[in-house]
């Protein structure tokens, strides 16, 4: 049994939907959280991630916490690639520059950013994840309805890198890879020969680089495909509309206004984070952000917005955007430490999940 299955039946046992599981092991950058269910129907929403340590299955910072316990057979094997076969980098690209589109005076959204004919659209994803553990289980998340009534000992930070390649047609295949996890900080630090043997038998050091390929998109478990034809089609170019329409998409239960408010800023967020939208449609999400009247600051070509949620969920999220692009540079994601007290052992300036994205067009794909 590999690890996805392991935690398939942990999960199964907690009650996580399949499809959050079939989304975890999509393994991707950023996994837009379409894996609603209709059970669903509480405020607190947290967004489906594709965090470093997708194969250990703690890639949901989602309804509740995800628990895995110790195991007790032997540690599970995944075939890997190994690392010393990282590809060179494709070549890439000129940086976009503003071009008036082709027989008009209009100019283009961030032009030069839409891969012609033949080329790729390529993503690298840097995620570094914070995981809680007591003396036999993981927690993915902090969270009111997480770790309530739970002691954790350690905390621990882990980083994995992936890629995707996004054909110019999205009909045709895409492509990707995620690969092994990085140690990044432990905390309280200095956990000791004991401690790290703790982390190494409940969330297992992984090596190697794993491959993946898909047909018109990124399979989350859900239709449309992330990224595909359909789903770039399915939101609004005018900003009032695509506002409306983020306040209910892909949530199949009640909400306040105040909610769905919030639900709006965390669907056109995510469709930032994708780095996967248009350019037209990335234009349209930057207006309609505005237009909800999210905070914003602005340094050296980036803006960066910070939405506090306080009604469907308790956390913080921030987005950082090139303003030539429109393409997400960085994402943070913090949930608010309720009753935390002592046993918070991680400072307030560690956020749970920081993304870092790399974003180039390239002339081919592995």
């Amino acid at each position: 049994m590999d690890v996805f299955e392991r935690v398939r039946e942990v999960n199964r046992g907690a009650g996580l939907p399949e499809e959050r599981i079939t989304a975890a092991r999509a393994r991707l950058l950023t996994g837009i959280d379409e894996g609603r269910s209709a059970e669903r129907k509480r405020i607190a929403r947290r967004p489906m991630f594709m965090i470093a340590g997708a194969v250990a299955g703690v890639a949901a910072v989602t309804a509740g916490v995800v628990v895995i316990s110790q195991p007790t057979a032997p540690a599970p094997s995944v075939e890997a690639i190994p690392r010393e076969s990282v590809r060179p980098t494709p070549q890439t690209s000129p940086t976009p520059q503003p071009t008036p589109t082709s027989g008009t005076t209009v100019t283009e959204p961030f032009p030069g950013t839409t891969p012609q004919a033949g080329q790729y659209l390529r993503i690298v994803n840097t995620t570094e994840s914070l995981t809680y553990r007591d003396d036999r289980s993981i927690y993915t998340a902090w969270g009111e309805s997480g770790l309530s009534g739970v002691q954790p000992v350690s905390a621990l930070t882990v980083r994995e890198v992936s890629e995707v390649y996004a054909p110019a047609d999205r009909t045709t295949e895409w492509s990707g890879r995620y690969g092994s996890q990085e140690r990044v900080a432990y905390f309280p630090e200095n956990p000791g020969p004991d401690g790290v043997a703790v982390w190494d038998s409940l969330l297992p050091p992984t090596s190697g680089a794993h491959e993946w390929r898909s047909f018109g998109g990124i399979e989350v478990g859900v239709s449309p495909l992330l990224g595909s034809v359909e789903w770039a089609a399915a939101f609004p170019r005018d900003p009032q509309a695509l506002l409306d329409f983020a306040r209910t998409y892909m949530r199949g239960y009640e909400q306040t206004p105040e909610q769905s408010n919030e639900a709006a800023v965390d669907t056109l967020i995510n469709v930032l984070r994708s780095n996967l939208a248009p350019a037209d449609l990335r234009q349209s999400v930057l207006k309609a952000l505005d237009l909800a009247g999210v905070g914003t600051s602005k340094a050296d070509g980036v803006v960066t917005y910070r939405m506090v949620y306080e009604h469907m969920d308790h956390r913080t999220d921030t987005i950082s955007i090139d303003t030539a692009t429109g393409w997400a540079t960085e994402y943070s994601l913090r949930s608010d430490r309720v009753d935390a007290g002592p046993r918070e052992m991680v400072p307030q300036t560690v956020p749970d999940i920081r993304m870092t994205f790399s974003v180039s067009i390239v002339d081919s794909a592995p």
